[in-house]
């Protein structure tokens, strides 16, 4: 090794054999970050889906580590693709936490919203035979609407779990609702507010 030459240039370049599995790793991350992102364009922001996030990328990081390890010590030029792996965590988490999916999402479905708020009273379902008339608007699946008597309509989201905890609610002339510790609204504009429970 010549004076001028640093560590770094002493180190061969990363072989496939290092490169393969790394670009494969990245790709499995990027494809359960996008996962998390779907699932917040459909139910605007799914808070139950961090725990099978972090279950689904656990295998992927735990190999990123390793292969990290292997290229820090042997390998020139490592964190070139190494850094895709964070790259693709923190954008996610980043997106995620200013509900930037949620947002999208929104935007999509607005015009099918509004529709749906004017026909509420017939979109609500029979509840005289205890079952609910789900429904599909916009990007949204909806576990059953209800009207109040104010013109008010809440649409709960389908997340195929019993227990539906959020949803929309449009209130055309109410008093805007207030979050508290058990409940939690985002206004999204107009008359139109984002809840979850």
């Amino acid at each position: 090794m010549s004076k001028r030459e640093s560590p770094e240039q002493a180190r061969p370049s990363a072989p496939a054999a290092w490169k393969v599995p790394m670009v494969v790793v990245a790709a499995a991350t990027a494809l359960c970050c996008a996962l998390k992102l779907w699932a917040d364009v459909t139910t605007f922001a799914d808070g139950e889906f961090w725990l099978s996030l972090g279950l689904l990328v656990a295998v992927p990081v735990a190999v990123w580590l390793v292969l990290i390890a292997v290229g820090c010590v042997r390998y020139a030029n490592w964190w070139r693709l190494g850094l895709l792996v964070p790259l693709f965590l923190v954008a996610t988490v980043a997106l995620a936490g200013f509900a930037v999916p949620g947002r999208i999402g929104w935007q999509l479905a607005r015009s099918e919203m509004d529709q749906a708020a004017a026909e509420c009273g017939t979109l609500q379902g029979g509840l005289s035979d205890s079952s609910y008339k789900s429904a599909t608007i916009g990007v949204y699946d909806f576990h059953h609407i209800e009207s109040g008597p104010g013109g008010e309509c809440e649409f709960y989201l389908s997340k195929h779990y019993p227990g539906v905890r959020s949803g929309f609610l449009y209130l055309p002339a109410g008093a805007a609702p207030v979050s508290d510790i058990d409940h939690e609204y985002v206004r999204l504009g107009d008359s139109w507010y984002y809840f979850k429970a």
